[in-house]
């Protein structure tokens, strides 16, 4: 398969299996991305601040 082929499956898929690539395809190709700095420091602006200080405050950073 091509990227572009690979791209549009995993965009054609539903919420659930979404996630099971996030969850399951990204920490299997994890040891190969991590020597680029450019790509980890587009993985680190993935994670949304406001999302994960909203987490902290709901369960009150995790007492």
């Amino acid at each position: 398969m091509t990227f572009e082929e690979i791209k549009a499956a995993a965009l054609a898929l539903d919420a659930e299996g979404k996630k099971r690539v996030v969850c399951e395809l990204l920490p299997a190709i994890w040891p190969a991305i991590v020597t680029d700095q450019t790509c980890l420091e587009f993985m680190r602006k993935l994670v949304d601040e406001e999302s994960v200080r909203q987490y902290q405050e709901e369960h009150m950073d995790s007492i």
